[in-house]
């Protein structure tokens, strides 16, 4: 029994380490290509990045779920792009109390830009594994993704 209960801690102790890994990730891969001129905050950031097709509308949920983060959170922040008019809203034809969002072409443009910058970013960080590192990293990330869809 003790055996079991410390393999589940030890399957806890590294969910917990690759939550710290990526949520470092994001940041080190975000905050450091945050153009202040730009005027728009890491969470907006992260609002931003969930429109992985420039000219598709997403519902506020299809957002929130993209970028994990709860509704009433991804509605603030998508009000605050609304306003930086980088993002539009209306509300779905045939479902009014469905709200479509998508971006303006000041959404379009910033996108690009910052998904530019991040792949620079990612790239430095990435450049500095070995080819066989990086194809091990790439391996270990499908894992544990086929893993996690199972749980």
């Amino acid at each position: 029994m003790t055996d079991t209960i410390e393999k589940y801690k030890n399957i806890e102790r590294q969910m917990m380490a690759m939550r710290k890994f990526f949520a470092e990730y994001f940041r080190r891969t975000t905050n450091s290509i945050i153009d202040k001129k730009d005027d728009i905050s890491f969470l907006e950031l992260k609002g931003l990045a969930a429109f992985i097709d420039d000219n598709r509308e997403y519902s506020v949920s299809e957002i929130s779920n993209l970028v994990h983060l709860p509704l009433p959170n991804i509605t603030a922040i998508i009000n605050r792009l609304e306003k930086k008019k980088i993002v539009k809203k209306q509300r779905d034809n045939k479902d009014g109390r469905i709200v479509r969002v998508a971006l303006t072409k000041k959404g379009k443009k910033l996108r690009y830009d910052f998904m530019s910058r991040r792949v620079l970013e990612v790239k430095g960080l990435l450049d500095r594994l070995t080819e066989q590192e990086q194809s091990d990293l790439v391996n270990a990330l499908e894992t544990a993704t086929k893993i996690f869809q199972k749980i």
